[in-house]
């Protein structure tokens, strides 16, 4: 529950430039405070710039500043990890409808946003979260955990991201009842994750079904990991009476 008299944000968000905007049904020239809920170390403004990792609460006149605004879009978070940063800042609202941020380290990796499986192939479309635009020849990698790897074309266009695997050589010459292959980009000798985690959404692997390709008895599908990131698990399927 959220103390009477505690200031009402109508929206609160983080910018591109790592600054707290908030909006006020009417003006108010209070100081906002920053408080680390760990360290209880303090800060006070709204340019979060250098802000250490961890949850920070967010105050005004000595109190909680409440907020119905969720913190966040998908589209202004895809336009915050257009930009190259090495930490990223989210506004949320707690359970108890108070204002925070969460700060945590990040590092480049391609985000998630079509996964086509279909004709003996997986195509994946993403686009760039938080690095420099990549110079230098593509691949998209596929790598069997204790295992070999395959590859398949891709290519970028300023941030977007395509590329393809055949699901064939995945399969191969399999002996193992279930194998799991982490899906990545190799840029040069750089290797970035596939993932989706720029919509907030956490549990993908319980939440997206992608449809089954099938190569003989080996069922090919692909899914999001614990922590969201794309990779494909391939199935050897038993027969009535084994």
């Amino acid at each position: 529950m959220v103390p009477s008299g505690v200031g009402r944000a109508v929206t609160s968000r983080v910018d591109d430039e790592d600054r707290l905007r908030i909006e006020w049904p009417e003006p108010d020239d209070g100081e906002i405070v920053l408080r680390h809920a760990e360290t209880g170390e303090e800060r006070s403004g709204t340019d979060l710039t250098g802000l250490a990792a961890g949850m920070w609460t967010v105050s005004k006149h000595g109190a909680p500043i409440a907020t119905d605004d969720p913190g966040f879009s998908l589209d202004g978070m895809v336009a915050y990890a257009a930009r190259p940063r090495d930490r990223e800042i989210r506004a949320f609202r707690t359970p108890a409808g108070t204002l925070a941020l969460m700060v945590r380290e990040v590092r480049p990796y391609v985000e998630v946003t079509r996964v086509d499986p279909g004709d003996g192939t997986i195509e994946v479309e993403g686009v760039l979260a938080y690095g420099e635009p990549p110079v230098g020849p593509v691949r998209l990698v596929a790598a069997a955990r204790k295992g070999p790897e395959t590859d398949g074309g891709a290519a970028f266009s300023g941030r977007r991201f395509t590329g393809i695997l055949r699901i064939g050589p995945m399969v191969a010459g399999q002996t193992r009842r279930r194998v799991f292959w982490d899906l990545f980009v190799q840029v040069g000798e750089v290797r970035l994750a596939l993932a989706a985690r720029l919509d907030d959404v956490p549990g993908k692997k319980e939440k997206v079904r992608f449809p089954a390709q099938h190569v003989d008895r080996v069922r090919v599908r692909p899914y999001f990991t614990d922590t969201d990131a794309l990779a494909v698990a391939c199935t050897v399927e038993e027969g009535e009476g084994e």
